[in-house]
């Protein structure tokens, strides 16, 4: 039986809206589906941290095998270059390929590989030029989900100039369908850091940081394929100490 749901396994992965949120339904006489999804966003908050704090455009496209294999790009507009301090704008693009299953009508996983391209990003140096480290990281995420809940685990498997190669990020959500084709959702994370690899770039104070919590309410909008949802997030800590802030996201979301 073909995995078929792999909204869940995505958002809980990748953060609640941080990377795409759709569904493919692939049929018994279906081989192969493509879907997508388009969002707006009041700001873009990736695992605590704020990657960008303006209007957000967001959107991307995934296809399916029947198989369970899945491919996929998301991209999303940034507040920063992460190669040029001066440069307050930039573009964050995603590229996946996964495998999931549904075991049964409780059951499913998925385990996917993906790479964070940052556009003008590359290498980026120390003051002296003395060391360097890569912008572009590759992820390994797999997700197990039982009914509603879904347990996450991710390993940064390169390092790069905001991680150390594995480091591992830890989450749990869980989704309530509720009257009115309104949805409830929940999320806590964590991150182990890995402070082996510290250098000039990254300096880890504290192995273990809860990383967020999440709670908010999406509503379908009729069968347009819309849905408009309002998140609270409560910030965690990164590997610094440093204190992430608690905003209150709203956007609107289109599947196709």
């Amino acid at each position: 039986m073909p995995f078929i749901s792999l909204r869940r396994a995505l958002c809980v992965a990748l953060s609640l809206y941080a990377l795409p949120t759709w569904a493919s339904e692939i049929t018994d006489a279906e081989t192969h589906a493509i879907s997508g999804s388009v969002s707006i966003v009041n700001k873009y908050i990736y695992r605590g941290g704020e990657e960008n704090d303006d209007v957000t455009l967001q959107g991307g496209v995934q296809y399916d095998h029947q198989s369970g294999v899945f491919a996929g790009y998301w991209g999303s507009m940034l507040g920063y270059d992460p190669t040029d301090e001066t440069q307050n704008s930039g573009f964050e693009h995603d590229v996946y390929i996964g495998y999931g299953r549904q075991l049964n009508d409780q059951w499913s996983y998925s385990s996917q590989v993906t790479a964070y391209i940052y556009e003008g990003g590359g290498t980026v140096y120390n003051d002296d030029r003395s060391s360097k480290r890569r912008t572009t990281g590759i992820e390994l995420n797999n997700t197990l989900n039982y009914q509603d809940l879904s347990l996450g685990l991710g390993v940064l498997l390169s390092d790069v100039d905001y991680g150390n190669a594995g480091d591992v990020y830890l989450s749990a959500a869980y989704q309530y369908a509720l009257p009115y084709e309104v949805t409830a959702k929940a999320l806590v994370a964590a991150y182990i850091y890995n402070d082996h690899g510290d250098d000039d770039f990254v300096e880890t104070r504290k192995s273990f940081r809860f990383n967020e919590a999440r709670l908010g309410l999406s509503k379908a909008l009729g069968s347009t394929g819309a849905e408009v949802f309002v998140e609270q997030v409560w910030g965690g800590k990164d590997r610094m100490g440093e204190k992430f802030d608690n905003p209150t996201l709203v956007g609107l979301n289109y599947n196709f």
